[in-house]
């Protein structure tokens, strides 16, 4: 019997058969589906890359060659792509025939009918899992990268760390560089100078003649918050009585005979720093007891300067 085909029949037949050779042709994976998903026609790249034949994989659901960490986000995918009907993009990792997976991106789109139904879906898998494992080792160099620099920070505040360590000791071995001495008496003082020195108090140094008040004063000075300030020392024995609170206080042009000009006391000139006022037992009664309300004042006040005292 001889089979009679009409003109549609042979026409359709043909397109289809240009449309396989067009798919066996192209480059990548390509998968004609079903409106549910079920294969249809795959080109030889397919075939190759699954090792199964047509048959087979229409009886094998080729989800199960997803890699596990991708199949819900797979899964999801298609799933919005059925119910919207819109075209689907992603990338995920399939199993090839000898059980290693690779990057894949997929590409599905829709074939509607007249009534607008999707009779089926083309789906194009482009391998890119050059470009992933270029992306992987891109992102553990910046992790490593990352690492190192947090490395060399942890270092840096560790040698920044050390070397202020380094420095305090330093400091503390040299501060009273100009005072010589072992002693355990001198040690003692130098202590308490060590301890003295941050804080706003008025010091008594009380020692011989000789014995280095002064250095004592200029080493509380030195370490003290005022050290860029002025230190003014004033030796009370070796100034007249009648002119001492003069020196301390300053005076005011023609305050007394001889007052020419306007002379600023020793106190201003050491205004937020610190004035050393050796053998101050020397010092009248009376310029004593302007000095100690003086003093008074200022601690009130809450004024930087200071005092060192013999």
């Amino acid at each position: 019997m001889c089979e009679m085909r009409t003109q549609p029949e042979e026409a359709s037949s043909s397109s289809e058969e240009s449309f396989r050779l067009i798919v066996e042709t192209l480059p990548g994976l390509i998968a004609v589906m079903t409106a549910d998903g079920g294969v249809e026609h795959v080109n030889r790249q397919v075939l190759d890359y699954f090792g199964r034949t047509l048959e087979e994989l229409r009886q094998w659901g080729t989800t199960d060659a997803v890699h596990p960490a991708d199949l819900p986000r797979v899964t999801a995918a298609w799933q919005h792509a059925v119910h919207t009907g819109q075209p689907y993009e992603f990338e995920h990792r399939i199993r090839r025939a000898d059980g290693e997976y690779r990057w894949f991106q997929s590409r599905g789109l829709p074939l509607r009918d007249a009534d607008g139904r999707i009779v089926r879906w083309y789906n194009l898998l482009t391998d890119i899992d050059a470009r992933k494992q270029s992306e992987e080792q891109l992102r553990q160099s910046q992790a490593a990268l990352q690492a190192a620099f947090e490395e060399i920070q942890r270092l840096k505040d560790r040698l920044q760390d050390e070397n202020l360590a380094l420095r305090e000791e330093i400091d503390q071995a040299f501060m009273f560089e100009e005072i010589v001495g072992a002693s355990a008496a001198l040690t003692s003082v130098l202590s308490h100078v060590s301890k003295v020195a941050p804080t706003d108090s008025t010091v008594l140094i009380s020692g011989e003649t000789g014995t280095g008040k002064e250095l004592i004063a200029r080493a509380i000075h030195k370490h003290s918050r005022r050290a860029d300030r002025a230190f003014v020392s004033l030796n009370c024995a070796a100034t007249p009585p009648s002119l001492i609170a003069s020196e301390l206080f300053g005076h005011e042009k023609g305050a007394f005979t001889g007052a020419v000009q306007q002379r600023r006391g020793r106190f201003e000139l050491a205004h937020s720093g610190t004035i050393f006022l050796d053998e101050i037992g020397e010092i009248p009664m009376d310029t004593q007891i302007v000095l100690l309300r003086v003093l008074q004042s200022a601690r009130s006040s809450g004024s930087e300067g200071r005092a060192r005292f013999r």
